[in-house]
């Protein structure tokens, strides 16, 4: 009688939304990956998923029916069917992307009270979709382990929660080398240039985002422009790339006699030859739990100045201090930005691309894998 091969452990991932284009997801497939090769039967547990690339990750779907009605009920309702299938399946290792209670290891990736205050100025009520779920899954205590992507996150969960800094992990997301790298960035750069209606001798500044226009504070964006066409009058054009009503944001670049000076694009799929046009990227955000798309510039040798509430800026920190600037100040950021760009902007650029490799995919499924290892210990 043949002998019966014996059945693998089960690790399951609790995911609403798993598909290629977000930073969660790609995280996801990252650990869909690295439990594969850590012997694991891996299942993925969401709403809306892209099987395909599930099953190309040596994983399988389990699909979760959507509650069709919008509200706090609905993730409530996933985290109930999840949690109904976890107590019937027992995985060895379960893991939550802040969509589901009682994980082994949740893996955060926004913050929605702190978010909600620095863009509105206001707490977010109790029934609120997203942070009655965040604040479930939170306050829940026990051993449960805890991932951010950033340290500014991981603080703001340690002073909220109160979640001790031993089960607290910091991860920053990586970004895709194959597609951010100066060569592939810069290959077009004038053709992009040019199509964008930017003279050579222009300065290009950019920010780039997926959109949300008032957290990524494009109307920072526009008052700095302002300072800043006093500071270089007429050598300046703005690029405010992203998804979002733009109207209130082009009517105040009218005002400040700015309107022929900024382009307005929505998101594009080859990004990184807007990065790789660019002389400089800003992103003066309310808040960034992370902020990919600094990562991404860096990578394509584009000089950076972000907000001091920019996760990204974390990288920054201890070479680059003054590439980091306090949000409510534009003339600081005009005088750095004037600075940069009448440097070697090419050294900088050359530098920062160095820096961003480090956080490259390739390393950072490296260090995801380290931690997994950290995370799935008997410590847990």
């Amino acid at each position: 009688m043949p002998q019966q091969v014996p059945k693998l452990p089960m690790a399951a991932i609790a995911i609403r939304q798993v598909e290629k284009h977000t930073g969660a997801s790609r995280i996801a497939f990252h650990q869909m990956s690295l439990l594969k090769e850590a012997g694991y039967r891996v299942v993925v547990l969401a709403e809306k998923a892209n099987r395909d690339l599930i099953d190309a990750h040596g994983a399988r779907l389990v699909s979760i029916w959507r509650w069709p009605f919008k509200g706090s009920f609905r993730r409530r309702w996933f985290d109930r069917r999840v949690q109904v299938w976890r107590k019937r399946h027992k995985p060895s290792l379960f893991i939550s992307h802040g969509d589901a209670t009682q994980a082994d290891v949740v893996f955060m990736h926004n913050c929605v009270h702190l978010a909600s205050q620095r863009i509105n100025g206001i707490s977010l009520p109790e029934e609120h979709e997203v942070a009655s779920v965040h604040d479930l899954i939170l306050s829940s205590g026990g051993n449960q382990r805890v991932v951010a992507n950033s340290w500014l996150m991981a603080n703001e969960f340690n002073r909220r929660y109160g979640i001790e800094w031993q089960r607290l992990e910091v991860n920053y997301p990586g970004y895709d080398e194959t597609q951010f790298n100066p060569q592939r960035a810069r290959s077009n750069r004038q053709d992009t240039r040019y199509s964008l209606g930017v003279a050579d001798d222009d300065y290009l500044i950019g920010l780039v985002t997926s959109g949300n226009f008032k957290k990524r504070n494009v109307a920072g964006f526009v008052r700095i422009a302002e300072r800043l066409d006093e500071r270089l009058p007429g050598r300046c054009r703005f690029l405010v790339v992203g998804k979002d009503d733009a109207v209130a944001y082009q009517r105040l670049a009218k005002d400040k006699g700015l309107a022929e000076r900024f382009i307005w694009r929505s998101t594009v799929p080859d990004v990184e030859s807007i990065y790789g046009a660019l002389d400089l990227f800003v992103l003066p955000a309310h808040i960034e739990e992370f902020g990919c798309v600094v990562i991404e510039a860096m990578a394509c040798a584009t000089p950076v100045v972000v907000s001091s509430w920019t996760g990204a800026g974390e990288l920054l920190q201890k070479d680059y201090p003054n590439l980091i600037m306090n949000i409510d100040e534009p003339d600081a950021w005009a005088s750095q930005i004037e600075s940069v760009l009448t440097a070697n902007t090419n050294g900088l650029g050359t530098e920062l691309a160095s820096l961003a490799q480090q956080y490259s995919h390739r390393q950072q499924y490296e260090k995801l894998g380290v931690l997994f290892k950290k995370l799935t210990s008997s410590e847990l």
